[in-house]
């Protein structure tokens, strides 16, 4: 009898730790590539500001669907046109491409224009890599 409990037992064991290596699947969101940026200095509304236009596309390279996160956009002069957009969600292996334009401010191209990009910038997603997250680029003016 005491050995039936012991293979039970050990069995129990077992299977908890089996199902405890299981490797989940998680989500990995980067931006896959900067496709274009425009600014724009005819704005009527606020002479003198420019409005800065930023394409991209991002991708979830990881094994795991994600659910609803935020991009954040920034572009010079000093980061400071900045622009919060939300995505529904992106499904393993998916790509999306995003048009995101900031508010007015001052040129970009002072004289080089800076964008930099951060994708799930609240952290709403549990990704396998957090790292790799944020991607900027210098595009010269």
């Amino acid at each position: 009898m005491i050995k039936k409990f012991l293979l039970l037992g050990l069995i129990f064991s077992l299977t908890m730790l089996m199902i405890g290596c299981v490797p989940s699947s998680k989500a990995d969101l980067m931006v896959q590539s900067f496709d274009d940026i425009d600014v724009d200095c005819s704005l009527v509304a606020a002479p003198g500001l420019c409005a800065t236009t930023v394409t991209f596309t991002i991708v979830n390279i990881g094994s795991g669907d994600a659910g609803p996160f935020k991009v954040l956009v920034k572009a010079d002069p000093g980061l400071a046109q900045q622009q919060t957009v939300s995505v529904s969600g992106l499904v393993a292996g998916a790509t999306t491409t995003l048009t995101v334009t900031l508010p007015p401010g001052g040129n970009c191209y002072d004289p080089d224009c800076d964008v930099c990009i951060t994708v799930d910038s609240d952290l709403e997603v549990i990704e396998s890599n957090e790292g790799n997250n944020d991607y900027c680029e210098l595009t010269i003016g």
